[in-house]
Protein backbone atom coordinates (compact mmCIF):
# COMPACT_ATOMS: atom_id res chain seq x y z
CA UNK A 1 0.00 0.00 0.00
CA UNK A 2 2.83 2.35 0.90
CA UNK A 3 4.48 1.69 -2.46
CA UNK A 4 1.25 2.51 -4.28
CA UNK A 5 0.98 5.87 -2.46
CA UNK A 6 4.60 6.72 -3.25
CA UNK A 7 4.08 5.72 -6.87
CA UNK A 8 0.95 7.89 -7.11
CA UNK A 9 2.80 10.82 -5.52
CA UNK A 10 5.66 10.51 -7.99
CA UNK A 11 3.22 10.19 -10.87
CA UNK A 12 1.38 13.34 -9.70
CA UNK A 13 4.62 15.31 -9.50
CA UNK A 14 5.65 14.22 -12.99
CA UNK A 15 2.23 15.17 -14.35
CA UNK A 16 2.42 18.56 -12.63
CA UNK A 17 5.89 19.23 -14.04
CA UNK A 18 4.69 18.26 -17.50
CA UNK A 19 1.73 20.62 -17.21
CA UNK A 20 3.95 23.48 -15.97
CA UNK A 21 6.39 22.96 -18.83
CA UNK A 22 3.53 22.97 -21.33
CA UNK A 23 2.05 26.15 -19.85
CA UNK A 24 5.43 27.87 -19.90
CA UNK A 25 6.12 26.82 -23.46
CA UNK A 26 2.93 28.54 -24.59
CA UNK A 27 3.99 31.95 -23.26
CA UNK A 28 5.60 34.27 -25.79
CA UNK A 29 8.32 36.67 -24.75
CA UNK A 30 9.52 39.63 -26.80
CA UNK A 31 12.01 42.42 -26.22
CA UNK A 32 12.28 46.08 -27.17
CA UNK A 33 14.94 48.76 -27.03
CA UNK A 34 12.97 51.33 -25.03
CA UNK A 35 15.73 53.96 -25.15
CA UNK A 36 15.78 53.89 -28.95
CA UNK A 37 12.00 54.17 -29.12
CA UNK A 38 11.56 56.91 -26.54
CA UNK A 39 14.31 59.09 -27.99
CA UNK A 40 12.54 59.03 -31.36
CA UNK A 41 9.24 60.20 -29.93
CA UNK A 42 8.46 63.86 -30.76
CA UNK A 43 7.15 64.32 -27.21
CA UNK A 44 10.56 63.33 -25.85
CA UNK A 45 12.36 65.95 -27.92
CA UNK A 46 9.92 68.63 -26.77
CA UNK A 47 10.15 67.56 -23.12
CA UNK A 48 13.95 67.51 -23.30
CA UNK A 49 14.00 71.03 -24.79
CA UNK A 50 11.62 72.30 -22.08
CA UNK A 51 13.75 70.74 -19.32
CA UNK A 52 16.90 72.31 -20.78
CA UNK A 53 15.21 75.73 -20.94
CA UNK A 54 14.03 75.40 -17.35
CA UNK A 55 17.52 74.32 -16.31
CA UNK A 56 19.01 77.43 -17.90
CA UNK A 57 16.57 79.66 -15.99
CA UNK A 58 17.47 77.99 -12.70
CA UNK A 59 21.17 78.21 -13.52
CA UNK A 60 20.92 81.95 -14.19
CA UNK A 61 19.18 82.45 -10.85
CA UNK A 62 21.95 80.55 -9.08
CA UNK A 63 24.65 82.46 -10.91
CA UNK A 64 23.05 85.78 -9.92
CA UNK A 65 22.96 84.72 -6.27
CA UNK A 66 26.55 83.49 -6.51
CA UNK A 67 27.68 86.79 -8.07
CA UNK A 68 25.97 88.68 -5.27
CA UNK A 69 27.88 86.65 -2.68
CA UNK A 70 31.15 87.04 -4.59
CA UNK A 71 30.68 90.81 -4.91
CA UNK A 72 29.99 91.11 -1.17
CA UNK A 73 33.08 89.01 -0.41
CA UNK A 74 35.23 91.21 -2.66
CA UNK A 75 33.85 94.36 -1.03
CA UNK A 76 34.55 93.04 2.47
CA UNK A 77 38.02 91.81 1.51
CA UNK A 78 38.99 95.24 0.20
CA UNK A 79 37.68 97.06 3.27
CA UNK A 80 38.60 94.54 5.97
CA UNK A 81 41.15 96.91 7.52
CA UNK A 82 38.55 99.65 7.91
CA UNK A 83 36.05 97.43 9.74
CA UNK A 84 35.76 97.07 13.45
CA UNK A 85 36.00 93.57 14.94
CA UNK A 86 32.21 93.51 15.40
CA UNK A 87 31.67 94.58 11.78
CA UNK A 88 34.11 91.89 10.62
CA UNK A 89 32.23 89.28 12.62
CA UNK A 90 28.91 90.47 11.15
CA UNK A 91 30.39 90.32 7.63
CA UNK A 92 31.62 86.76 8.22
CA UNK A 93 28.20 85.76 9.52
CA UNK A 94 26.50 87.35 6.53
CA UNK A 95 28.88 85.58 4.13
CA UNK A 96 28.24 82.23 5.84
CA UNK A 97 24.48 82.80 5.57
CA UNK A 98 24.80 83.77 1.92
CA UNK A 99 26.74 80.55 1.30
CA UNK A 100 24.09 78.47 3.10
CA UNK A 101 21.32 80.17 1.14
CA UNK A 102 23.19 79.48 -2.09
CA UNK A 103 23.57 75.80 -1.23
CA UNK A 104 19.91 75.58 -0.25
CA UNK A 105 18.84 77.26 -3.48
CA UNK A 106 21.04 74.86 -5.49
CA UNK A 107 19.39 71.84 -3.83
CA UNK A 108 15.93 73.31 -4.40
CA UNK A 109 16.83 73.96 -8.05
CA UNK A 110 17.87 70.32 -8.48
CA UNK A 111 14.59 69.19 -6.92
CA UNK A 112 12.53 71.55 -9.10
CA UNK A 113 14.38 70.35 -12.19
CA UNK A 114 13.72 66.70 -11.34
CA UNK A 115 10.03 67.43 -10.70
CA UNK A 116 9.73 69.35 -13.97
CA UNK A 117 11.39 66.53 -15.89
CA UNK A 118 9.13 63.94 -14.27
CA UNK A 119 5.99 65.97 -15.00
CA UNK A 120 6.98 66.42 -18.65
CA UNK A 121 8.02 62.81 -19.28
CA UNK A 122 5.21 61.02 -17.40
CA UNK A 123 2.69 61.38 -20.28
CA UNK A 124 5.36 60.19 -22.71
CA UNK A 125 5.98 57.01 -20.70
CA UNK A 126 2.23 56.47 -20.35
CA UNK A 127 1.91 56.60 -24.14
CA UNK A 128 4.89 54.24 -24.53
CA UNK A 129 3.43 51.75 -22.03
CA UNK A 130 0.07 51.88 -23.78
CA UNK A 131 1.74 51.06 -27.10
CA UNK A 132 3.60 48.17 -25.44
CA UNK A 133 0.34 46.79 -24.11
CA UNK A 134 -1.35 47.04 -27.52
CA UNK A 135 1.54 45.26 -29.25
CA UNK A 136 1.62 42.56 -26.56
CA UNK A 137 -2.13 41.97 -26.81
CA UNK A 138 -2.18 41.97 -30.62
CA UNK A 139 0.70 39.50 -30.87
CA UNK A 140 -0.07 37.30 -27.88
CA UNK A 141 3.05 38.19 -25.91
CA UNK A 142 2.96 37.33 -22.23
CA UNK A 143 6.02 39.49 -21.57
CA UNK A 144 7.86 42.29 -23.31
CA UNK A 145 11.23 42.97 -21.74
CA UNK A 146 13.65 45.81 -22.26
CA UNK A 147 16.90 44.61 -23.86
CA UNK A 148 19.01 46.45 -21.30
CA UNK A 149 17.42 44.41 -18.50
CA UNK A 150 18.22 41.03 -20.04
CA UNK A 151 21.26 39.34 -18.60
CA UNK A 152 21.55 37.08 -21.62
CA UNK A 153 19.70 36.94 -24.88
CA UNK A 154 20.16 34.78 -27.92
CA UNK A 155 17.86 36.07 -30.57
CA UNK A 156 14.24 36.17 -29.59
CA UNK A 157 11.38 38.29 -30.82
CA UNK A 158 12.31 41.93 -31.28
CA UNK A 159 9.13 43.98 -30.95
CA UNK A 160 10.88 47.36 -31.22
CA UNK A 161 9.65 48.07 -34.76
CA UNK A 162 6.09 47.02 -33.85
CA UNK A 163 6.04 49.46 -30.92
CA UNK A 164 7.48 52.23 -33.12
CA UNK A 165 4.75 51.57 -35.67
CA UNK A 166 2.08 51.65 -32.94
CA UNK A 167 3.46 55.04 -31.82
CA UNK A 168 3.57 56.35 -35.40
CA UNK A 169 7.35 56.68 -35.46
Amino acid sequence: MKNVINFCSILSIIALLGFTTTATAQQKIAHVDSDAIIQLMPEYKQAKANVEDFSKVLQKQLEAKQKEAQDYYTEISQNIQNLSPNAQKEAETKLAKMQQDLQKQAMEADQKLAEKEQSLTAPLYDKFNSALEKVATANGYSYIMDVKLALYSKGGIDATDMVKKELGI
